[in-house]
């Protein structure tokens, strides 16, 4: 049958330019997401600063709106969880695939013109 012609240097040099190709990915994205957090930080300073009467807690799905759309449920449900682990005041633990985001997301900081 065929042969492979390609040799392990070559495999080699392959892999590392893939290699390379997603560190530059992952730089980009990480800056992107960081250009994000600060724009999602910044619009969440401005209302909060126009609407500093806002509720910590968000309000629950009325029961008129659950029968139309059902998929409501889930806000509802954590907003109950939020407030029951906030009552017994335990900490929300974060998954494990998510630590790397929410580290991200609590070193950004806001926009320069955000922050007074």
């Amino acid at each position: 049958m065929g042969k492979s012609t390609s040799s392990p240097e070559t495999d080699y040099k392959k892999i590392l330019s893939r290699n390379d190709e997603l560190v530059k990915q992952e730089t980009t994205l990480k800056k992107e997401y960081t250009t994000l957090l600060r724009k999602i930080s910044s619009i969440c300073s401005v209302l909060d600063h126009l609407e500093g009467d806002i509720p910590e807690v968000p309000g629950l799905v009325s029961e008129r709106s659950l029968k139309r759309v059902p998929a409501f449920q889930w806000h509802n449900d954590q907003v109950n969880l939020l407030e029951r682990l906030s009552k017994e005041n335990q900490a929300i633990t974060i998954p494990a695939e998510l630590i790397d985001s929410y580290k991200l997301y609590k070193d950004t900081p806001l926009l320069h013109r955000d922050v007074q």
